[in-house]
């Protein structure tokens, strides 16, 4: 059976994201949606468990208000959910964010880590590739296709050239493009059981993280 860790980040709407000039960060104070990348990363996470097996994680780095970004994972059907919370992670950078990402992940052997190739909010596409790299695992960035075969992922991803076929042994971090899967619908009742299930929170001290 697969271990699979999906990372999210929940950002503001579009078109109701507003910039601080003072900060020089996007203020958060509006109505928030998981990126629409990780959303595609969530299906394919489900998608894997329906033919695989698998464990299923989600994970996010931010405020409280990030809690419904996780209950809508679980609704979604990822079995765990973990928060990272510190007043020291605001306003991180992708760096800063890899790192205390890569510290929660290291506490489980994962097979798998999947994520948007980018956020909607910030479009740099750092966090993937720099979270593999902290953890010294193989990374496929763009992925639109991927199948499994034991412990090899074989994948088809997106380049500027066109595509690419790519091989790599697990563990495994793919970044997710539009056409890998389908956005899940989430139905109303499903929703609301998700809302008593149990989120982890846990500090960048008790990652170990610094």
């Amino acid at each position: 059976m697969l271990n699979i860790a999906v990372l999210i980040k929940q950002i503001p709407l579009i078109e109701d994201a507003n910039f601080d000039p003072v900060t020089k960060t996007i203020k958060r104070d509006g109505p928030n949606v998981i990126s629409a990348f990780d959303l595609r990363a969530i299906s394919l996470a489900m998608d894997l468990k329906n033919k695989h097996g698998a464990e299923t994680t989600v994970v996010t780095l931010g405020p409280p208000q990030a809690r419904e970004a996780l209950e809508q994972a679980l609704a979604m059907g990822m079995d765990r959910a973990i928060r990272i919370t510190d007043r020291a992670c605001a306003g991180s950078d992708t760096l800063a964010t890899a790192r205390a990402l890569a510290a929660s992940l290291r506490r489980v052997k994962f097979d798998l880590i999947l994520l948007g190739k980018y956020s909607l909010d910030a479009e740099t596409g750092q966090v993937g590739p720099e979270v593999a790299e902290l953890m010294g695992v193989a990374q496929i960035t763009g992925v639109r296709k991927i199948e499994i075969e034991g412990r090899i992922v074989k994948a088809e991803r997106e380049s500027d050239e066109g595509f690419e076929e790519v091989e790599a042994s697990m563990p495994a971090l793919l970044t997710c493009a539009e056409r890998v899967a389908a956005p899940i619908k989430v139905k109303a009742d499903e929703a609301e059981r998700a809302k008593s299930k149990s989120i982890e929170t846990v500090s960048l001290k008790e990652l170990g993280a610094d």
